[in-house]
């Protein structure tokens, strides 16, 4: 089962290359840099801490929606072109396709997160980025995650996608809007407000917190520390397992 898994990620890796992942990866570096460099002449005051602000947004933004793409599209052209039917039926668990797939993902995320950092440490300190870097692996993780149990459940790219970004999206914003309930400027005790309240507490439960993952803050003021790194650990390894619990339950019920 082992030897299963580990061939089946080295050709999502080895599809990875030929679909020029590694080339998108860093053409959006090189955007990067050329947006960096334009709006740092733009700016007044605070020139570098500006810098390092957009360049770290852009740099995450591509990184999820790079992956996130890929994932789907990869996984789906498998779905469509048959190429899944004739792999499950040879000798190879469904589990282990999973699995498969999952550790090839993981893998391209990581390298990812990786050729990303490299263009941050021309502007930020090498510890700072580097705990920024594992961040984004763990943040980019939950994605890769998140893009099958979607994928298998609509089996359609834009339905797939929307799902992954809205997901994403609402765990970035969900604790924010949860401390914004709590403690609002006009007090409001309707039923409505309560039954929004109400709402947003249970989704910061559902949700994983993304808003600890990847702060811009920890490169443009330093404050990044090995410590944080822990609950982001723990939180990625209980949704991964969860998700991967979801999407195996979902590919184990399709007929193909």
């Amino acid at each position: 089962m082992f030897s299963q898994v580990l061939t089946i990620s080295k050709f999502t890796i080895i599809e990875s290359m030929r679909n020029r992942l590694l080339w998108l990866s860093v053409l959006m570096m090189i955007i990067g840099f050329v947006l960096v460099e334009f709006v740092g002449d733009l700016a007044i005051a605070e020139h570098k801490a500006t810098q390092l602000a957009v360049l770290a947004v852009f740099l995450r933004l591509s990184a999820v929606l790079l992956i996130a793409l890929f994932v789907v599209s990869s996984s789906l052209r498998e779905l469509q072109d048959k190429t899944l039917e004739m792999i499950l039926a040879m000798s190879i668990r469904r589990s282990s396709y999973y699995l498969g797939k999952l550790l090839g993902y993981i893998q391209l995320a990581v390298l990812m997160a990786i050729v990303f950092a490299l263009l941050l440490m021309i502007y930020a300190p090498f510890e700072q980025v580097l705990i920024w870097m594992i961040s984004l692996m763990l943040e980019l993780v939950l994605v890769v995650a998140l893009a099958l149990v979607m994928l298998f459940t609509f089996k359609q790219t834009p339905a797939a996608l929307t799902g992954v970004f809205l997901v994403y999206l609402a765990s970035r914003v969900m604790n924010t809007l949860y401390l914004m309930s709590q403690h609002p400027i006009i007090s409001n005790d309707g039923i409505g407000q309560k039954f929004i309240d109400g709402f947003v507490g249970m989704m910061t439960w559902v949700l994983p917190n993304l808003s600890r993952y990847t702060q811009t803050e920890w490169l443009v003021y330093g404050s990044a520390d090995w410590s944080q790194l822990l609950p982001v650990l723990v939180q990625t390894m209980i949704y991964l397992a969860l998700l991967s619990s979801v999407a195996l339950f979902d590919f184990y019920r399709k007929n193909f």
